[in-house]
Parts: structure tokens; C-alpha cells; sequence
């Protein structure tokens, strides 16, 4: 009788369902931005995202080096965007971390449209914001997707004159991620 009940705990072990990870991360989110200003667009791309998600509490972080954008329309852009227009030697990131606000059942497979809220952090300077993010939840894995914009004086970056009709004040962001379980 004793072994039958070992047998019955056994076979109910092994086809227990694993639980949901609470932590996803990505290493490879893909970033990409886009000025369209009267005489110039300019776009770089960096596929060097990097960021956590906590499903439980519904907390995030995720971040960026500046310097690993590419894509410039010429090697002097990429060097003022960093140099005389981000300072990627004194702020070398792009920050944002906060919470989910809706509830998301990230058990399930499914799509979800969901705001973020937290501080984005460009440029030393915080700003709040609300994202609106796209979220897949398939085969154990999460996918983010999300566009919006920036304005450049919300976060001090300043545009000379001489290159004003050049470089947008609103700059176009655009995020995309595969976030897998953290073990």
C-alpha cells in the first residue's frame, strides 16, 4: 500500500504544471529613433536594449547606451548626436523604469494593449511618462512593442540655431523586445 501511495505522488509530480517565472529579461531589444525636421531625416537604430520585467509586483526596468546607436546618415552626425547633442560621456544612458498599470495575466498566451508608467531618464533629466505598450504573452515568452515620442526640451538637449531646420524638437521612438524567463 505504501509503495502505491509513492507511485501516485510520484506521477502527480511529474506532471505538475512548472510554475510561471516571475522574471523575463532581454539583452537584445531592439531601439530605434527618427527625426524628420524640414531639411534633414535623421535615424539610428541600436539593438542593445537591455531590461527586466517583475510580473508579480508589475515593475520594469530597461536601458540603453547611447553609444551603440548606428545608422547615421554620416560618421560627423553620429559623433555630434554624441558629443555636442546627448553628452554620452557624462549621461551614456537612456533609463526607463516604473510599473504596469493595468493587470495582465502573464500565465496566459495573448496580446494585450497596457500602459507603462515610470521616469524616463534622458539627459540627466527625469521626466514621468505613460507608455502605451503592445504585449504578446506566447509559449513562455513576452514581447513588447511600443512607439512614441520625445520632445527635446523636456529633457535640455539643445539644438543650435545653425542646425535647427535640420534636427526635430519632437524626436519618434520606436521599442520592440523578446523578453525570456530569468532563471
Amino acid at each position: 500500500m505504501v509503495r502505491i501511495l509513492y507511485i501516485i505522488v510520484a506521477c502527480m509530480l511529474c506532471s505538475a504544471t512548472p510554475p510561471t517565472p516571475r522574471y523575463y529579461s532581454t539583452n537584445s531589444g531592439f531601439v530605434a529613433f527618427r527625426s524628420e525636421a524640414p531639411q534633414e531625416i535623421i535615424g539610428a537604430k541600436s539593438n542593445e536594449l537591455r531590461g527586466i520585467l517583475d510580473t508579480e509586483k508589475k515593475v520594469f526596468v530597461f536601458k540603453v547606451l547611447l553609444n551603440t546607436f548606428e545608422g547615421f546618415n554620416s560618421g560627423l552626425q553620429r559623433e555630434h548626436f554624441n558629443d555636442k547633442f546627448l553628452e554620452t560621456e557624462i549621461y551614456p544612458e537612456v533609463i526607463f523604469s516604473g510599473k504596469i498599470i493595468e493587470d495582465v495575466n502573464f500565465e496566459n498566451d495573448g496580446t494585450f494593449s497596457i500602459r507603462a508608467k515610470g521616469k524616463l531618464t534622458v539627459h540627466g533629466i527625469d521626466q514621468e511618462r505613460i507608455v502605451k505598450v503592445n504585449v504578446t504573452v506566447k509559449n513562455h515568452m513576452i514581447i513588447i512593442e511600443s512607439t512614441f515620442s520625445i520632445l527635446l526640451a523636456d529633457h535640455s538637449i539643445k539644438v543650435p540655431k545653425v542646425v535647427h531646420e535640420k534636427i526635430a524638437s519632437e524626436i519618434n521612438i520606436e521599442v520592440k523586445a523578446e523578453l525570456k524567463p530569468k532563471l
